[in-house]
């Protein structure tokens, strides 16, 4: 059977050598600079928000309903995070509908570039320009208006690369299922409100009711945010983590669909 009639297996073997890879990055990052919107809210606005919260006097002053830390302090996880949130629930999704919808997939299941190559250079500049977002975001909170750092940095950083890669499972099961760009909005945009919610970008969670306080842990963002802070047990948030990573991307491997 030729190539041209061969039925599209589910995910193809990786079959790109190194440099073809590099390639590959190089343009996906290319093309994400010409996409505004992702610039100012993966990027920008992360930025944007821990400079305004820094410039709030008030927000620097200890305050005892959030166990004596400061608004800043209890902001800078969340504003850290926020990147790889926006980045894995519209972006990723997005653009790899989009290029379902169009047909591009289904042509490089027979050619040289396969979609797995692709998706693995989309999800490494994504990772990339979060985890730069979000160290600028900690050195901003605390280099520059002097939010305290967790007391274990060991476990922040191991927390935020386990968040992330959960962040992006996620981003990649919609990824899959997705036919068009607009249903992957319809579902990426939902689940990064519910993630913000549970993280306390719109209410902090000293200040939720204790059930909701104790829902978080097991939402993505909400356990990374718990993990920073020291609410909770570390060790329930990482394996809460890594289950959304795995399930997450055995899932999308799964479902994968070229068309």
């Amino acid at each position: 059977m030729s190539a041209s009639t061969a039925s599209p297996r589910l995910l193809p073997e990786f079959r790109m050598t190194g440099n073809g890879f590099r390639t590959l990055v190089r343009t996906q990052a290319r093309l994400l600079r010409r996409e505004p919107a992702i610039v100012l809210s993966g990027i920008a606005l992360p930025v944007a928000l821990i400079i305004v919260f820094g410039v709030i006097p008030a927000f620097g002053k200890p305050s005892a309903s959030l166990g004596g830390r400061t608004t800043l302090d209890v902001y800078v996880p969340t504003f850290a995070m926020l990147s790889s949130v926006l980045t894995a629930f519209t972006a990723l999704p997005v653009s790899f509908a989009d290029l379902r919808e169009r047909g591009v997939l289904r042509r490089l299941a027979v050619s040289p570039v396969p979609a797995a190559g692709l998706l693995a250079a989309q999800v490494t500049v994504i990772a990339a320009t979060a985890a730069a977002t979000a160290a600028a975001v900690v050195l901003i909170g605390v280099v520059g208006f002097g939010a305290t750092l967790p007391a274990n940095p060991a476990l922040m950083l191991v927390s935020y690369v386990l968040g992330t890669t959960a962040l992006l499972a996620l981003g990649l099961l919609i990824s899959a299922l997705a036919p068009s760009a607009g249903v992957a909005t319809a579902f990426g945009v939902p689940t990064m409100i519910l993630n913000f919610f549970f993280a306390g970008v719109y209410v902090p969670l000293q200040s939720m009711p204790h059930v909701l306080r104790d829902i978080s842990g097991f939402v993505p963002y909400g356990a990374i945010v718990d993990t920073w802070s020291g609410s909770g047990a570390a060790w329930q948030h990482l394996a809460v983590l890594a289950a959304y990573t795995a399930v997450g991307a055995l899932a999308a491997a799964r479902v994968f669909k070229w068309e």
